[in-house]
């Protein structure tokens, strides 16, 4: 893919993920014990062989500064090229807080008209999944489309989520002929994965034009008017697909973690996820700790009991601790007798002795980064 680069749109995040994202864009999301989900996606880019990539950002975007910072990680630092991290008001052009994906593309134009490759993968980072874009692109070329995109049939994406994806309205040849943003139903359907090629021209115009009317929205106000005047075609990503819009969303993409299959085929089979290095020493298991089906980042320090959960470097977990179907995020600690059931912990989070926290599988309680809980 010599002849394309990337722009990911690491916007803050959908309102409902609340105390998930008060500290950090949901592209920062951790992901299983030492990831975040923006390493998925720029895995996904550099082993595609893009080697442009522009990450616009909106707000709480220090963290994802820091983590993505010169791209090595992704082999993505080259004198010419790499990663551009593109926050805002670097340009005056606006206030930095989008209305959508097409006001961020819309800002940032001129880092599209510097480009000299021709095409343009364009990527929404509220999704974790697996894609080689070589075979997007290959579709794209060979049906001679002017926008392909990737869509996903997985149910879940759709099923239960209030903030209604886009479900893309898909011919047998493959053709887009709509788009609707309803509830999904049982029967499912094409869901957009918020991944899409078209050429770099084509797109400033359609960003521009959309923009001028006073339009944002990239499916309903870029995408859809083009549908009938340009050749939009789909193709349909086969595998694990995951969103972030809610809490309760992001809970279980977490918890899928512990399926090994889906770990298989995030981190193993379509290649390495690569992330920023941070050398720890590995998990520390206790004499008399109980670890059942659960997932640990390195650095942890594990004493208690601790059951289908997640959870991520340097937590320590004392002795008499009851951790179960939990996900604890980095530098917290759980302290002795601590009873936690459906719990999602930030970071640098500290339980005290005896506290008693409890959430459930659809609606876990959250708890804000630097918290200290004491016991009542």
């Amino acid at each position: 893919m010599n002849d394309t680069f990337a722009i990911v749109y690491a916007g803050h995040g959908n309102p409902l993920l609340g105390d998930l994202i008060a500290h950090r864009a949901v592209s920062a999301s951790p992901l299983a014990g030492r990831y975040r989900t923006i390493d998925v996606l720029l895995s996904n880019v550099a082993q595609s062989g893009i080697r442009d990539v522009g990450v616009i950002m909106q707000r709480n975007f220090q963290s994802l500064v820091e983590h993505i910072g010169s791209g090595d990680a992704w082999d993505l630092n080259s004198k010419n090229g790499g990663v551009a991290l593109l926050t805002p008001f670097d340009q005056g052009l606006s206030t930095g807080l989008y209305q959508s994906f097409g006001d961020a593309l819309f800002a940032k134009r001129y880092y599209i008209e510097r480009e000299r490759a021709n095409h343009c993968l364009l990527l929404a980072s509220d999704m974790v999944y697996r894609a080689d874009y070589n075979e997007l692109f290959d579709y794209h070329i060979e049906t001679g489309a002017d926008v392909s995109i990737l869509y996903s049939r997985e149910l879940r994406l759709g099923a239960g989520d209030p903030t209604h994806l886009a479900k893309l309205d898909v011919s047998d040849s493959g053709e887009v002929l709509g788009a609707d943003f309803g509830p999904a139903d049982e029967k499912g359907g094409c869901f957009n994965l918020g991944a899409c090629i078209m050429g770099k021209e084509l797109l400033l115009e359609l960003v521009e034009k959309a923009c001028a009317e006073g339009r944002y929205n990239f499916v309903t106000d870029i995408i859809e008017p083009a549908l009938g005047k340009r050749k939009v075609v789909g193709l349909e990503h086969k595998g694990y697909a995951a969103r972030l819009t809610t809490v309760t969303s992001y809970f279980d993409m977490t918890r899928d973690m512990l399926d090994p299959q889906v770990r298989d085929e995030l981190f193993f089979a379509n290649g390495a996820v690569y992330t920023r290095v941070a050398d720890a020493p590995p998990v520390r298991y206790a004499a008399g700790c109980e670890v059942e089906n659960s997932v640990f980042g390195n650095g942890c320090d594990v004493r208690g009991r601790v059951v289908g959960s997640v959870v991520f470097r340097g937590v320590s977990i004392e002795a008499g601790a009851d951790v179960e179907n939990c996900v604890i995020m980095a530098d917290s600690k759980i302290a002795s007798d601590a009873s936690l059931r459906n719990v999602i912990i930030d970071k640098e989070v500290t339980v005290g002795p005896g506290a008693r926290l409890v959430g459930t599988p659809d609606n876990p309680l959250v708890v804000r980064k630097g918290s200290i809980i004491a016991a009542k």
